[in-house]
């Protein structure tokens, strides 16, 4: 009989069903009380029993069979249990269960089992399993332990989970949704709901395929904002299309989720977009996300305040809209001892060095600037303010990037092994 491990209390119904458990010691008396709660009829085979299977022998609870094991015993039995301390015997049981076409579970041996039996703990409203693939039955018994002294705690849980309506997207509403830096994992619960279940996605270019294949398949995708040169009054074309295009969709009855990189009212129009759909009296939800300074600055080890290096930190634009050769920022009013993080700067890099230098920011401060954040392909480029215009041309920067000035910018520990460490460059 080929192999096939499952769960049984979860998936089998063992009411009536005729299970023969050899062995009586502690392990098989966990088995035989398993068996028991679900219904099951119980025979129990072993040379000695213990005081627990004596008394439920003698109440009638189960049938036991003293002396030594037999194939004979297997006659009828629907389940088996190889539970003696013998592990040959078990192994012995196993196979003679397994030529015949029989369930076996055979204890801490899991490739002699045709299936698993978790740990499990039953509650008033609920019934947990808890298995290791038979790899490690203590530490499936220590969780078991756990969620049986924790079991009111699990209960209020449940009754929160019951109460929780289920997030899903309105019709003729406009949700302006975060996105995040780029992963998924960073999504909020409230931005997943929403993207699942809307029947239009207006998204940003910057906004991942893996973000955007979570949403319904039968939804929409509209992006009007590609990629390439948008100043002036080509982006304002773009911009009043989208809340054209999002007025339009929620006025016919659909759900609408306009999905924005980063956060909706961090340097992502939100404002924008809502006071238009405000004026037009189309109903619409903000729902926040991680902006891209707060996630490049995780995903680099980039502290955005440390205590003893800043004590602040400054979000800033590196250019204007309408003018991107510009930046309507004075540098020279912001703390020296801080840290700035400056969104969408990649095509100016040259000039805010110059314009951070002019301001007094000397050429040692360390800057860092993190491409692709959270994302696959990281990179994260390291150095003085003075080297920045060289390192940035040297190693081709492109957007999506942030660029991090301060002294919380330099290496101050290394980065975890786990997630999207990425590839770092210090000169």
């Amino acid at each position: 009989m080929a192999k096939n491990k499952g769960y049984l209390p979860v998936f089998l119904d063992l009411v009536g069903m005729r299970a023969l458990v050899v062995g009586a010691g502690a392990v098989a008396a966990r088995k035989i009380d398993a068996l028991l709660a679900g219904g099951a009829s119980v025979t129990v085979a072993a040379r000695e029993l213990s005081p627990a299977v004596e008394e439920r022998a003698a109440r009638g609870e189960v049938v036991a069979v003293r002396g030594e094991y037999r194939p004979g015993l297997l006659d009828g039995a629907e389940l088996v249990f190889a539970a003696s301390s013998d592990r040959a015997l078990n192994a012995r049981v196993a196979r003679e269960a397994r030529r015949r076409r029989i369930p076996v579970n055979a204890a801490d041996a899991p490739d002699d089992c045709t299936f698993i039996l978790p740990a499990v703990v039953r509650g008033e409203e609920f019934t947990a399993a808890v298995s290791t693939g038979g790899r490690n039955p203590g530490a499936a018994r220590a969780l078991r332990e756990f969620l049986e002294e924790h079991r009111a705690e699990v209960s209020v849980r449940l009754e929160r989970g019951r109460r929780r309506p289920r997030i899903a997207a309105r019709k003729g509403i406009v949700h302006i949704v975060g996105a995040g830096p780029g992963d998924p994992d960073l999504l909020t619960v409230r931005a997943l709901g929403l993207l699942r279940s809307a029947d239009a996605v207006v998204h940003d270019y910057l906004v991942p395929e893996e973000i955007l294949s979570l949403a319904h398949p039968k939804a929409a995708r509209i992006c009007y904002a590609r990629r390439g040169r948008t100043a002036g009054h080509g982006a304002a074309l773009k911009q009043a299309a989208i809340h054209e295009a999002m007025a339009r969709l929620a006025r016919e009855g659909k759900s609408v989720v306009r999905l924005k990189s980063g956060d909706p009212l961090t340097f992502g129009r939100g404002g924008e977009e809502a006071a238009y759909l405000a004026r037009e009296g189309v109903p619409f939800e903000i729902v926040p996300g991680i902006t891209a300074a707060a996630g490049c600055a995780a995903a680099a080890g980039l502290p955005l305040t440390h205590r003893g290096l800043s004590s602040s930190v400054t979000f800033a634009a590196g250019h204007e809209a309408g003018d991107k050769g510009e930046c309507g920022v004075d540098w020279s009013r912001l703390p020296k001892g801080g840290t700035l993080a400056i969104y969408m700067g990649v095509a100016r890099v040259e000039a805010l060095a110059r314009e951070l230098s002019a301001a007094g920011f000397p050429g040692d401060t360390p800057f860092a600037i993190v491409e692709n954040g959270t994302r696959p392909g990281q990179r994260v480029l390291r150095g003085s303010l003075s080297a920045l215009p060289r390192i940035a041309a040297e190693s081709e920067v492109r957007s999506p990037a942030m660029l991090f000035v301060g002294r919380s910018a330099a290496p101050l520990f290394e980065s975890p092994a786990e997630g999207r460490a990425g590839t770092e460059v210090t000169a």
